[in-house]
């Protein structure tokens, strides 16, 4: 680290409360600045005060620019997803299933089959927008799917009353989600 500042010279007019200065070898903070007639400015200090005239320059320091915040990086941590929007060298992987393979890389699968790897430090490779997709078991799903079929859906139900059946046939999944066993 340098002890280095910026400094901007400054008409005397132009200070404000708060801006920094360099006053006789020291940084030090305005406290309140006020019109002394119309040719001279006062300058107050935590231990005093100074007459400047209106025009006379004075050494601003310069905030330092704080470093801008890296720019989060597009990429999933996601155990599956499903690649909405990228690319693999000059490859569409748009629709793609992808496992995580490393917090650097993801397995690509297209309709079952295996299209590869996708690597988060290579220049060709981007996911830019995914979606977070779950492994439910296929027996949960065909529970609800016949849970849901045998609540005869074509009769007309408020939407209150559609919603309570359908959490009413669902409640039991939880544990064939759970354990694996059938709720039944």
């Amino acid at each position: 680290m340098t002890d280095t500042i910026t400094i901007r010279p400054t008409p005397a007019a132009e200070l404000e409360r708060g801006m920094l200065i360099r006053h006789h070898g020291e940084t030090r903070q305005i406290l309140r600045v006020c019109d002394y007639g119309t040719q001279h400015v006062v300058i107050y200090w935590h231990d005093g005060t100074t007459t400047y005239r209106s025009d006379a320059t004075l050494d601003v320091v310069v905030p330092p620019e704080s470093d801008p915040e890296p720019e989060a990086e597009s990429w999933p941590t996601e155990p599956i997803i499903r690649i909405l929007d990228g690319h693999q060298d000059h490859r569409d992987i748009g629709g793609m299933v992808a496992l995580r393979s490393s917090m650097y890389a993801y397995h690509l699968f297209s309709g079952g089959s295996d299209a590869g790897y996708i690597f988060r430090d290579s220049a060709d490779d981007e996911i830019e927008t995914w979606e977070d997709l779950s492994v439910v078991p296929t027996e949960a799903v065909r529970t609800l799917s016949r849970r849901l079929s045998e609540l005869g859906i074509a009769s007309p139900l408020s939407h209150d009353a559609a919603m309570a059946r359908v959490v009413d046939a669902a409640e039991g999944l939880v544990q064939v989600a759970d354990t694996g066993q059938d709720a039944d």
